[in-house]
């Protein structure tokens, strides 16, 4: 009782000296010390830790299998602790904070639209009109919407796993499952990526030289219909790339802000319709274009040239 005591007048300390990011990170280490007190007698308990924590457990060897294996995620394990904790003391503090969300939304328009993150540039909420939509530069800035609320989607769910098996009310039959990740952290990772597409529009509804964009919404909205159906498994034969071009020289910006450098093809497997049975595609291709999907020569995709045509030669 005394050293826990101890431990609690020394965080209490750490926590009136540092500023709000060391608070932060000293509190998730208060939840995590002090979740694992009661563990440190419980021999069966620490063995579930180390299971966790271990990427390839001894029962598992020889028969891993990174697309579907039959495993259990261990009771209260600590990377549960780590997702779940975080990821609620962070949403926590975003909302009750005024100076963490300026924080939260300054970064993100940082990071998602640096040529516009300009004080300067800020003014009051207004919608994108058509004839602003029409005079972009490129519309291939609806792709990028597109994929944005599609391709993480999958690698998010894996994240929202470990967030729900987190939960105190969660029941221990609920851990037990044949895939990676279940039907309620796919649909709960949809909802967290669309709403990062429309927390994007939200910031840029507040820039000068853009707006709220109606269409760039619908193409986020695609992109979550597309993930969905993809993973109910009805539109097996229509597979998505992207590639990317560098920009110029001239760009002054980060690359992946450059809208002209991004390319897009749908090719569509019509074997199932003419032959009545859809032919085998490898698991690995599979796993590749619902993850990745980047395909480096798009516009040279399914022609005999191996390298790409640059210029004009009379």
């Amino acid at each position: 009782m005394l050293e826990v005591k101890q431990q609690v007048l020394s965080y209490y300390s750490l926590l009136r000296r540092n500023n709000i990011v060391m608070r932060i990170i000293v509190s998730i280490l208060i939840i995590l010390n002090f979740s694992s007190l009661k563990s440190k007698n419980s021999p069966l308990k620490n063995f579930y830790m180390k299971q966790s924590l271990t990427l390839f457990p001894d029962e598992n060897k020889g028969t891993f299998d990174p697309f579907n294996r039959r495993f259990t995620l261990p009771q209260k394990s600590r990377a549960n602790l780590i997702v779940t904790n975080t990821l609620l003391l962070a949403s926590t503090i975003a909302i009750i904070n005024p100076s963490a969300r300026k924080k939260f939304k300054d970064r993100w328009e940082l990071i998602t639209s640096p040529n516009h993150a300009s004080p300067l540039n800020q003014g009051p909420f207004h919608f994108r009109t058509l004839e602003e939509e029409r005079k972009q530069n490129t519309q291939a800035d609806k792709g990028v919407h597109f994929f944005y609320c599609y391709l993480p989607v999958k690698p998010v769910s894996f994240l929202c796993e470990y967030l729900i098996d987190g939960m105190p009310f969660v029941s221990d039959k609920r851990r037990e499952q044949e895939s990676w990740i279940s039907d309620e952290a796919f649909y709960l990772a949809t909802v967290f990526v669309f709403a990062g597409g429309f927390f994007e529009e939200y910031v840029d509804g507040k820039e000068k030289d853009e707006g709220f964009s109606i269409l760039d919404l619908i193409a986020n909205g695609c992109g979550s219909v597309y993930a969905i159906l993809k993973y109910k498994g009805f539109i097996d034969n229509v597979y998505l790339y992207w590639s990317f071009r560098s920009p110029p020289e001239t760009w002054k910006w980060p690359k992946w802000d450059y809208m002209p450098g991004f390319e897009f093809i749908m090719v569509i497997d019509l074997s199932s319709l003419i032959f009545k049975e859809k032919r085998d595609v490898p698991p690995l291709f599979t796993w590749w274009t619902d993850n990745i999907a980047y395909i480096p020569d798009v516009k040279e995709f399914g022609t005999t040239s191996p390298y790409k045509k640059i210029g004009f030669i009379p």
